[in-house]
This record gives C-alpha cells, structure tokens and sequence, in this order.
C-alpha cells in the first residue's frame, strides 16, 4: 500500500479514523478501537501538518527520511516542529494524545467508554490536537 502523497490525503485518512472511532466510541466493547482509531487519526494529522510545514511534494522515502516512518506520536511531534506552551489552550490535549501507544490496539481488555471518549475530545473537540492542526493548515 502507498503512503498518501499530500496534505489532503493525510487528512482523508484523518476523517476516515475519526468517523469510525465517533461511530464506535460508545459501544462497550469497541471502546478500545475507538481509542486506537483515534491515536491513528492524530498520527495522519501529524504527518498532514509535517507535509505542509516542510513543504513535500510527496511522502519522502524511507530511506530518506526514516523519521517519519513511525507510529510514536512523540517523535512525529519533534520531527514536525510544533512548539507548545504550557499555557498553551491545547496543551491539555496534547499531554493526554501523546501517550497513545499503536500496540495498545492489540490490546485484548475492555477499554472504559468514558476513557474512549476522554481520548475523542482530547484529538477532535474544542481544544483538540487535530482540530489545532486542521486549524494551523488553513
């Protein structure tokens, strides 16, 4: 399968995964793919905005830019340059998204509904990570 090659594919996957995890957020046994579609959804925001900021024309190769052939939202945060402070509105947001874990997916345990959720607003509401960046790409 074929990385996305601009900024509005990335995003396109970003509202695949977040309609799936809106969809299935509430359901008590689906919890936790709710979660994990939405750590994946941020993951695509971040490399939409790594697309925009560093100006590709396309999703640099492996061997070029290893970096960002990851799924540690942390290190897709160092490589994209955002710099937030504490005071930040977003900040809350962002300390909560940065500890997705992708193998957390494989997790075979119930996920609490209201953690699920907590985890859809931190990406999706008011204050939220891929509502930042969709922000910072217009």
């Amino acid at each position: 399968m074929a990385d996305p090659q601009s900024t509005n594919e990335w995003l396109r996957l970003v509202r695949q995964h977040e309609r799936v995890a809106r969809i299935i957020c509430d359901d008590k046994i689906a919890a936790s793919q709710a979660h994990w579609h939405t750590g994946l959804a941020i993951e695509c925001a971040l490399k939409a905005y790594i697309m925009h900021v560093q100006r590709f024309n396309g999703w640099p190769s492996k061997e070029s830019r290893p970096d960002l052939y990851t799924h540690n939202l942390r290190d897709l945060v160092k490589s994209s340059g955002i710099a937030l402070q504490p005071s930040d509105p977003v900040a809350p947001a962002w300390a909560l998204v940065l500890q997705w874990d992708r193998n957390q997916g494989y997790d075979p345990k119930p996920m609490p509904r209201k953690v699920a959720r907590s985890f859809l607003d931190a990406a999706f509401g008011q204050n939220g990570v891929v509502t930042w960046i969709r922000f910072s790409l217009k």
